[in-house]
């Protein structure tokens, strides 16, 4: 809760300077996870604030040891989701609206608050996201891909068992076995952002990609 505190403080005075300058929102729309709408009714005790719930942390289950070959081991930890989850309850005090994007995430609400979130679905820009049978896309100047091609997407902030990347580097090999034409597009960073870094010093990336290279054909 510190860092939830300490970022609050931080919205709560840059909101007093905006005040100062004449802004008066009528609505705030805030995710709470990290504390930065904690003090924000403070500065305008007349705004609806509406908050998005993401998450809620559980001990077990969820994203947490939900992954045999990564058990936790650290009975601290339940004791850390706990205090995380101080500050999403807090917000509930001051909340005017609640929403999460679907009922899953809502559900992970314990009661009473799960009964004040509205589940409503973020929406996709169909105009934005929709199929192209003109599209392509040309990598490093040498690779062109098109419709014509198969093409295997991976995409996440970083590579770590958290997100799947071991589950799917183990499964390239029999999938390019079967589908030998298919070109395969990792993109991904190699820190680690909510799991645990490799106990070697080295990063899952590489760790994962030497695993499967010998059962990859070049």
């Amino acid at each position: 809760i510190r860092y939830q505190t300490i970022r609050g403080e931080a919205c709560f005075r840059a909101a007093l300077a905006m005040k100062a300058d004449g802004y008066s929102p009528d609505v705030i729309i805030a995710h709470p996870g990290w504390g930065e709408s904690l003090f924000l009714k403070e500065v305008w005790p007349q705004a609806r604030l509406g908050i998005y719930c993401e998450f809620f942390y559980a001990p077990s289950g969820a994203d947490v040891g939900f992954d045999p070959e990564f058990p936790v081991t650290d009975p601290g930890n339940a004791c850390r989701l706990r205090m995380k989850n101080l500050n999403n309850i807090a917000h509930f005090q001051l909340a005017d609206a609640a929403i999460s994007p679907t009922a899953w995430q809502a559900g992970g609400f314990p009661k009473p608050f799960r009964d004040l979130i509205s589940v409503i679905h973020d929406g996709i820009d169909t105009e934005a996201v929709r199929p192209d049978p003109t599209v392509s896309l040309t990598l490093d100047g040498m690779l062109t891909l098109t419709r014509d091609d198969e093409v295997i997407t991976f995409v996440n902030r970083n590579l770590e068992p958290y997100r799947g990347y071991h589950i799917f580097m183990r499964a390239l090999p029999e999938l390019l076995r079967r589908r030998p034409n298919a070109r395969v597009l990792i993109v991904g960073g190699e820190g680690v952002n909510y799991g645990a870094a490799p106990a070697n010093g080295r990063n899952w990336r590489d760790i994962f990609i030497d695993e499967v290279r010998p059962r990859i054909a070049e």
